[in-house]
């Protein structure tokens, strides 16, 4: 069984402030109802938090997600001690389940469903590579073997439109891959961006 909770903790450099990925908690509601204030991220975003409790039922569904294997949600912090609040989010979720995926699985002939990762950052946050960093980060992690994603293709879908979610795909070492037209469950076309390879991260 993989375990729930996780964290990452980037290689400091340059003097910058490393990052530190962990799981969210209901600590971070009062964070992520501000955060999701934002009017640039509300455009982009298909779930709007605009309440502590609505808040800490998302943090709750994402511990869920943690314990079925299906999905890494981190809280992106700035890992100095005056730096704890959380400035963004990036999350990785498998589109469908895979037993090849668990460890002493048998191997499957047929090709486990890709990996999405999704990302956002705080208004004050921007500007400074966080939301590609983490994506480095999480994505080193989904690669290695205490992942439960790993062997499984790594891609992201943002809205065509959406430069500074393009800027931070490339960034992280996710290719343009293609674009996805608009359907009735998705009303904008979407780019899609597939990952290079990416060297495993390390747990903190």
């Amino acid at each position: 069984m993989h375990r729930p909770h996780i964290t990452l903790r980037e290689t400091p450099a340059g003097g910058t402030a490393p990052l530190l990925l962990r799981p969210w908690t209901h600590e971070d509601a009062a964070a992520l109802v501000r955060h999701h204030r934002d009017p640039q991220l509300r455009v982009w975003l298909a779930t709007h938090l605009d309440t502590a409790e609505q808040a800490r039922a998302w943090v709750d569904a994402q511990h869920r997600g943690w314990a079925a294997g299906t999905r890494a949600a981190f809280a992106v912090v700035e890992d100095l001690p005056a730096l704890q609040a959380p400035v963004g989010h990036v999350a990785l979720t498998a589109t469908e389940p895979s037993a090849g995926s668990e460890p002493g699985a048998q191997p499957s002939a047929t090709p486990a469903a890709p990996v999405r990762a999704g990302y956002w950052t705080a208004p004050e946050a921007r500007g400074r590579r966080i939301a590609s960093r983490a994506l480095v980060l999480a994505a080193g992690w989904a690669a290695g073997p205490d992942s439960p994603f790993g062997g499984r293709t790594l891609e992201l879908v943002h809205a065509v439109g959406n430069e500074g979610s393009c800027r931070t795909a490339l960034a992280g070492g996710f290719a343009l891959s293609g674009t996805l037209p608009a359907s009735p469950a998705r009303p904008r076309a979407q780019h899609l961006h597939t990952a290079a390879g990416q060297r495993p991260a390390r747990e903190a």
